[in-house]
């Protein structure tokens, strides 16, 4: 099996200042030194044997902070020969269509066609889209007239588009792709079950971004592949995206704790999860303001008052912490429960030094790897569609 390196910088430390409005006072730590910390993660990655390299997009906050991940992207294209690249994910509704098709375009030309997982997504933050500019109530139309516009700019045809939101006259894409099957490349992750069907039936296949417990995940599966055997379409394996801290020896997990409640922190105040009005009355987050949506592994409506030292709230199905061996069978578990085909690990999270995230990666890759690489990833019977004769 396929594993990746999941990089975005976060600057965990600086939540304090800005939760207090302390914006006379510069963060403790600089950004620019979380992004080049990032940046000197995602360079292990091929020197170690990683398969891939992947990046988030977010903006306006100290969490995640990669504005642009094709940029990051295309800088790891011209640093790489043989990695492939993901998103998990840009976020669409952010994107001008044709803006966000040639830069893929552009990124399958510069790294020859490594371009392999183009993860997709609808955004949360309702910061995030006012530090953009764009409605969120929009955000489904945009997504949907976005896909629509990347089959047609992908397909090599000239075309044109007449929606509800965006309207181009006819084109063609240029610079044109290396690759012919783009589209196909996409994966999509959502966190409602509205938008897990539409983009099932779309023949979207699911990108899981460390947003819900493992067995629910693995169930999800199971409904993907029935709506695309409606549909008519075969079933599909997912790709996941996992936290991961390995270490010599069991003692040294203790201290992942504060950085596992530091992540629950940071997630939950970005999204804004803990006061449902962020979320009332805006169209196709319905969910969302129900407390019904798996937003991110995290249970929003628990963590919303958590007290340092609480229970945490990432579900520790998508925490890979402990040694190469328990870290080797929580992901071999993880595989059988959900029937991933490729997995991402993100080994820094919270407030966990990156020099700490850059010996767990070492070890990763020097006693977990090898095996992981030798490991198969089926497809079980528990994700195929529910009416399937298995």
């Amino acid at each position: 099996m396929k594993v990746n390196l999941g990089t975005g910088a976060q600057n965990s430390h600086d939540w304090e200042r800005v939760l207090a409005g302390d914006f006379a006072s510069p963060p403790v730590t600089p950004d620019y030194k979380c992004v080049q910390a990032a940046l000197a993660l995602g360079d292990l990655a091929e020197p170690l044997g990683f398969d891939g390299i992947w990046f988030p997009e977010h903006h306006g906050t100290p969490y995640g902070m990669t504005p642009n991940p094709i940029q990051a992207l295309t800088y790891f294209a011209g640093r790489t020969e043989r990695v492939s690249l993901g998103t998990f994910v840009a976020v669409v509704p952010w994107w001008n269509p044709i803006r966000l098709a040639t830069q893929i375009a552009y990124l399958d030309i510069v790294s020859n066609g490594r371009y392999t997982t183009i993860g997709l997504g609808r955004g949360v933050s309702k910061a995030e889209f006012a530090a953009v500019g764009v409605p969120r109530e929009e955000s489904r139309d945009r997504f949907n007239e976005t896909l629509d516009i990347l089959k047609l700019a992908f397909s090599g045809e000239r075309f044109s588009y007449d929606g509800k939101i965006f309207s181009f006259p006819e084109m063609s894409l240029r610079p044109e792709p290396i690759s012919a099957d783009l589209f196909d490349r996409i994966y999509s992750s959502s966190s409602t079950a509205e938008s897990l069907e539409i983009l099932s039936r779309r023949g979207m296949v699911p990108l899981f971004v460390g947003n819900k417990p493992i067995s629910d995940a693995g169930e999800e599966v199971r409904k993907v592949n029935t709506f695309r055997a409606e549909e008519g379409l075969g079933p599909c394996q997912p790709k996941n995206v996992m936290f991961m801290y390995c270490v010599g020896s069991e003692d040294e997990v203790a201290q992942t704790e504060e950085w596992i409640w530091t992540a629950n922190r940071d997630v939950n105040v970005h999204y804004g999860f803990a006061d449902a009005s962020n979320f009332q009355g805006v169209k196709g987050y319905e969910a969302y303001a129900a407390r019904e949506a798996s937003a991110t592994a995290l249970l929003a409506s628990e963590v919303g008052n958590q007290k340092k030292g609480g229970p945490p709230g990432y579900h520790a199905s998508n925490l890979l912490i402990g040694t190469p061996q328990t870290v080797f069978d929580k992901l071999k578990a993880a595989q059988e429960a959900c029937s991933f085909c490729e997995v991402t690990i993100v080994p820094q999270f919270g407030t966990m030094p990156y020099e700490k995230a850059f010996d767990s990666v070492r070890l990763f890759a020097e006693e977990v790897l090898p095996a992981v690489h030798e490991m198969d990833a089926p497809l079980h019977p528990a994700a195929l569609p529910e009416k399937a004769n298995v």
